[in-house]
């Protein structure tokens, strides 16, 4: 095996022949490099297995072996899982098992119910999927999708997926209700307007009076 090693500023080896590699064997080989500067001897057998590849090198595997779905961000077992299942997945596609295994590996317990098993008569080469999520993880839409997106490409052609029904069992749930009293009171301080401009409408009234005085004296006669 060709290969040189050097430190700067950790160690790195590359394993190309001198003066004799490619432009793609030279990025291959950047990528490589960190892994093989740990250990160069055991290189292909480790990055091909999925249980001894190392971490980070775990999405590479699942792209080589075509997995359906994966994320790096996943727990590293349910990543580990879904790389171990995905050549025995392709090999049974189309078939009822491979939806049982491709979910299986993802973690999930999922229950088929294809058109002719329903007990009400369903639209046929149709099928619906209840998946049982575990109480601890975490669901999100994107979990929805994926689950979607796996099964269809597990499925033969003919059939279509009509129903995905995910549900999550918490033993002892507890419920809480509280309530909190509020009492607000608004207190507004402010200056009085200055009056700037006064405007009176007044009316006025014209009219007379006459005052007569009559004066009546009564005396006897002289």
């Amino acid at each position: 095996m060709w290969w040189t090693a050097h430190f700067e500023p950790q160690w790195v080896v590359s394993l190309l022949p001198p003066q004799s590699s490619t432009a793609l064997e030279v990025v291959l080989d950047l990528v490589d490099a960190d892994l093989a500067a740990r250990d160069p001897v055991p290189l292909i057998a480790a990055s091909r297995s999925d249980d001894e590849a190392p971490l980070a090198w775990l999405p590479y595997l699942a792209d080589e072996r075509s997995a359906d779905e994966f994320s790096g961000s996943w727990p590293e077992a349910r990543q580990r899982a879904v790389i171990a299942q995905s050549l025995p997945i392709h090999q049974a596609k189309g078939s009822r098992p491979a939806i049982d295994r491709v979910m299986t590996s993802m973690g999930y317990r999922v229950r088929v119910v294809e058109w002719f098993e329903a007990v009400t008569p369903r639209t046929p080469n149709t099928f619906r999927l209840a998946v049982a999520i575990d109480a601890d993880r975490e669901w999100y839409d994107t979990d929805n999708l994926a689950l979607i997106r796996a099964a269809n490409k597990a499925k033969n052609l003919h059939t279509k997926l009509e129903f995905l029904e995910p549900s999550r069992r918490i033993d002892h749930a507890a419920v809480y209700v509280g309530g909190i009293p509020r009492y607000s009171e608004i207190v507004r301080i402010g200056n009085l307007p200055e009056i700037e401009t006064m405007r009176l409408t007044a009316t006025v009234y014209v009219g007379a009076a006459i005052r007569s005085i009559q004066t009546l004296r009564i005396q006897p006669r002289t």
